[in-house]
């Protein structure tokens, strides 16, 4: 007989915002739903909240403005669970009524899935200094690996065969990047550490300061182009989906339990 494989979609909806649709769970990454934040304007389609759906999961890595924005939370349909960083619980209770607050290593169950905090290296906003970032790994059916906004750390180590699907940052909204972010080409050798069979890049193409995209537009597009040159020589093995913001990819994986698969060959990123 053939394996049993699960179908699972992956929208890129922009920036750190994914919308992951998989075998009994809807869930969706950072929402940022607007056109605009402060100086920084959207770039491709503004995401529109009825056709996300209804949700159960939201997840939010971190408290910057662009990954934590109570008025796209106060837009979501459904009553989805929001799990945070520890420090911004109460925050979030003033836009959705189900918040679960987290720290690195606490699992927490959302029907047939369960999802666990791990550390992301990041810098704090300062107005929710308390709060550290965090990246989260969802397993279930399958299992994916939504890094947030994250430069490289050793611990990333402890993923190693344990993410079918990566969502990793890759881009920065300024034209410069600044400390705690992977760029395209240390994201595609995190890729290939953890063994990572399928590989979304997020965090690039879609935040970007008021009309500096008619001067300077390298940082807008360029990401993605440097990011699949990467992966074809760090990362040979996975398979990178590279959308622009608003699209989507379906991507069909074999069904496993919980727990670590094998090892990937592993890759030195010093």
């Amino acid at each position: 007989m053939p394996d049993q494989t699960n179908l699972v979609r992956l929208t890129y909806v922009g920036h750190a915002t994914v919308l992951v649709e998989a075998p009994g769970l809807r869930c969706l990454t950072d929402p940022f739903l607007r056109d605009r934040l402060g100086p920084l304007r959207r770039h491709g389609p503004t995401p529109d909240p009825d056709a996300l759906g209804p949700l159960d999961l939201v997840l939010i890595s971190h408290a910057h403005p662009d990954h934590f924005d109570l008025r796209s939370l106060r837009r979501l349909h459904g009553d989805p669970l929001v799990i945070v960083p520890h420090g911004l619980g109460r925050a979030a209770q003033r836009a959705v009524r189900r918040v679960r607050a987290v720290g690195h290593g606490e699992p927490v169950a959302v029907g047939g899935w369960t999802v666990t905090a791990v550390p992301a290296r990041h810098l704090r906003w300062p107005f929710e200094a308390r709060t550290n970032a965090l990246g989260y790994l969802l397993e279930g059916p399958t299992s994916v690996y939504f890094a947030g906004d994250t430069g490289f750390y050793p611990a990333m180590s402890d993923l190693i065969g344990r993410a079918d699907i990566a969502l990793l940052p890759i881009g920065r909204w300024g034209p410069h990047r600044g400390p705690g972010h992977l760029d395209p080409v240390t994201a595609a050798r995190v890729a290939a550490l953890i063994g990572a069979r399928f590989v979304l890049p997020i965090h690039w193409g879609t935040l970007y300061p008021q009309g500096l995209h008619r001067a300077w537009r390298r940082p807008l597009d360029e990401p993605a182009i440097a990011f699949a040159a990467a992966m074809a020589i760090e990362a040979p093995e996975s398979d990178a989906r590279v959308l622009g913001p608003g699209e989507a990819t379906v991507i069909e994986l074999p069904l496993h339990a919980h727990g670590r698969r094998s090892s990937s060959t592993g890759h030195d990123l010093s």
